[in-house]
């Protein structure tokens, strides 16, 4: 049954990608992929959807988002598959490099101690990514986002 599949999507697209548009290296990374979906692979159906966790009009709340929080999302990448799965870390990669065909380079992260390695690896680029990428750690950049939101929230309200 076709269409009560098509009915329980989320989006069009297989997987969602919540990324930080602030983060060079993570932009580097994403538009990487978006131009390899959209443009060599997947021309006219992409496969991948990215959603910018700085955008203004993130909404934690959309079912597509999967109820990923703003420091959720800043500690580690997060993706949403369209039936509404959540992934983190690594495996959104691994996801998302296989949507364009290239899922042969994260076949070897599923060795055990490679995967091992490179989990630890990337546990550790994502506790310090902001320090490099952004000049302020995530703890900051949370605190500065919460006062925004209660700015914007006193405006509305007024």
């Amino acid at each position: 049954n076709a269409n009560a599949n098509a009915n329980a999507r989320l989006f069009s697209e297989e997987v969602n990608i919540i990324y930080d548009s602030k983060c060079n290296v993570c932009k580097l990374e994403i538009d990487f992929l978006a131009r390899r979906d959209a443009e060599k692979i997947n021309v006219g159906n992409p496969k991948l959807k990215m959603t910018d966790i700085e955008a203004d009009e993130y909404d934690i709340l959309d079912p597509a988002n999967g109820g990923v929080s703003y420091e959720e999302g800043m500690k580690a990448i997060h993706a949403v598959t369209s039936d509404g799965k959540v992934l983190k870390g690594v495996p959104v990669f691994s996801l998302a490099y296989e949507q364009v065909q290239l899922g042969w380079l994260f076949k070897v992260t599923t060795w055990p101690i490679v995967k091992q390695l490179v989990d630890v690896g990337y546990n550790i680029f994502a506790k310090y990514r902001t320090n490099l990428t952004r000049g302020a750690s995530v703890e900051t950049l949370v605190q500065q986002y919460e006062e925004e939101k209660k700015l914007e929230q006193r405006i509305k309200d007024d």
